[in-house]
């Protein structure tokens, strides 16, 4: 890939970001600004999409690590038992693991799976655990995942550039692909932490939020009536 291509692209791929960011505010517009129906409106379609596809996301990636599994094992079989190595087959779990933890973090975000540092959380009222959830998402995902993607575009276009492949002649031609990964995770858990803070500003306002997808429990406890 030519590296005007790759320049032009990451420019559309900047400026799609730039238009995105005013809605990263929506959250603090429904909760300042609560009478205006189509931020409440807004805010609930995308929750809906967010949360479907980060959802699909993760179904499709979890089955990685069965594959990650299989690879392992084959490894250590033909090297052990057979005496042959396969470059390939060694580097593919590095492959399916960063896959796995990389695009499967905004789900497990959307599940509440994550490691909790807070051990007062579980402990908190949902309009507290509302508010909390708000917070982080504008203190520290928002400007970690902002840090990320901007530390990353350069090596990450310079792979792509190069379209960097294994250190080994015989190896998977595919470490462009990792590092995409980085910006990825960035996008889909700022994404989440959107829709975390969307329900979050609809809960604390007694607004009706949609459902979460199959098997994920709702956030923030009961849910009250909306106001008329």
């Amino acid at each position: 890939m030519t590296r005007e291509t790759v320049e032009t692209l990451g420019a559309a791929l900047q400026g799609i970001g730039w238009l995105a960011l005013p809605f990263m505010l929506l959250p603090l517009i429904i909760l300042c600004v609560p009478h205006i129906r189509f931020s409440r409106d807004l805010g609930g379609h995308f929750i809906s999409i967010l949360d479907g596809l980060n959802y699909a996301i993760g179904e499709v990636v979890k089955w990685a690590l069965p594959v990650m599994v299989i690879a392992v094992v084959m490894s250590v079989v033909l090297l052990s038992i057979f005496g042959i190595s396969i470059t390939k087959m060694d580097e593919l779990p590095t492959y399916l693991h960063a896959a796995t933890i990389m695009l499967g973090s905004a789900a497990t975000l959307l599940a509440g799976q994550h490691v909790r540092v807070d051990i007062f959380h579980s402990q908190m009222s949902p309009n507290r655990k509302a508010f909390i959830d708000i917070i982080g998402f504008y203190a520290l995902i928002i400007p970690t995942c902002i840090i990320l993607l901007w530390m990353s575009q350069g090596f990450v276009s310079q792979s792509w550039v190069a379209l960097e492949g294994s250190n080994e002649a015989d190896g998977i031609r595919g470490i462009f692909l990792i590092k995409t990964l980085l910006p990825l995770f960035a996008i889909s858990v700022v994404a989440q932490g959107l829709s975390i803070a969307l329900r979050a500003a609809l809960a604390l306002r007694g607004y009706e939020r949609p459902q979460r997808p199959e098997h994920i429990p709702p956030l923030f406890g009961h849910m009250p009536e909306a106001p008329k």
